[in-house]
């Protein structure tokens, strides 16, 4: 199975545990904390690319779309990214 496919089946878990209003950089840290083997896959999926963790985090943010029943897109903020630099990631709402 395709690693982005595996763990977007926790995607439910996961929202279910955030706060009402978060960012994608807050989901996708719960996200690999939780599912540290599969998120390693995911990331070994980019390993050749220019920026492995950008081009990751970009397809597991995406993904969130996917769950409009149970998440809406607001609106993009300044947020700490996993390096500790600051850049910009969508706003979701549970519904």
């Amino acid at each position: 199975m395709n690693p982005l496919d595996e763990i977007e089946q926790h995607y439910p878990e996961i929202i279910d545990s955030m706060p009402k209003r978060f960012n994608s950089h807050e989901f996708i840290l719960e996200l690999a904390y939780r599912h540290q083997g599969l998120y390693i896959n995911v990331l070994a999926r980019y390993a050749d690319s220019k920026s492995p963790f950008m081009s990751a985090h970009g397809q597991l943010a995406k993904r969130l779309n996917k769950f409009d029943d149970l998440v809406k897109a607001l609106d993009y903020e300044s947020s700490i990214n996993i390096f500790g630099h600051t850049s910009d990631a969508m706003v979701w709402s549970k519904k």
